[in-house]
């Protein structure tokens, strides 16, 4: 039995929540395949990360600083890290992304993407699981149309047999860069891999 399981952005917003996904999934052994979204609210008038992503990237369109948005996302990662006692390097992917944002070198798509990115980094780590990028297997068409046939296949030749970790929302494009579905898409990724995988169960959770 492969039981294909994702987890929306409420059971990814604190640490108190990576812990009850973590006894989940722990809690039955067919659970190896995990799809995680970006953090979502901790509690009513907080912000969605990615909200604060797709913010971050129109403020610096039009040529405002989003120094202080983009050190609340890193704050709510780096916080969870820290609860949870993991010692995953989020600093230079942090640094290096805001390099890039501060240049206009990343796309509206790609920077909303690091939301589920993070996440999924860090679960994996929650986990001992490995952690499968979604950019290495999710392949679109240039119509934006997801190509199964690579898709499913490049996933199947990463499964190792230990329980992965995948962020939910995005994929590749021919020519590599990123690309979102619709806000939500976590779903989408979570039903292309219990399809690409055969998998026995797709488990689609909510906190609530």
């Amino acid at each position: 039995m492969l039981k294909v399981t994702k987890f929306g952005g409420s059971s990814m917003a604190d640490a108190g929540q990576y812990r009850k996904v973590r006894d989940i999934i722990l809690s039955d052994k067919e659970r190896r395949v995990v799809i995680v979204s970006a953090a979502g609210k901790r509690f009513s008038g907080d912000h969605k990360i990615t909200d604060l992503l797709y913010l971050c990237h129109a403020h610096i369109q039009y040529g405002v600083d989003c120094s202080q948005i983009f050190e609340m996302i890193t704050t709510r990662y780096l916080q969870i890290r820290d609860e949870l006692g993991l010692k995953v390097d989020l600093e230079t992917d942090f640094a290096a992304l805001k390099e890039r944002l501060d240049h206009k070198a990343v796309s509206q798509d790609e920077l909303a993407s690091r939301g589920e990115y993070f996440s999924a980094k860090l679960m994996a780590a929650f986990l001992g699981f490995q952690f499968i990028d979604a950019a290495d297997w999710i392949k679109f068409n240039v119509d934006g149309s997801v190509n199964k046939k690579a898709s499913y296949a490049a996933l199947r030749s990463m499964m190792k047999g230990k329980g992965i970790v995948i962020p939910g929302f995005y994929g590749t494009m021919p020519d590599g860069t990123i690309h979102t579905f619709s806000r939500g898409g976590s779903d989408i990724t979570g039903s292309l891999a219990a399809a690409a995988l055969d998998a026995d169960v797709y488990e689609n959770w909510t906190d609530v």
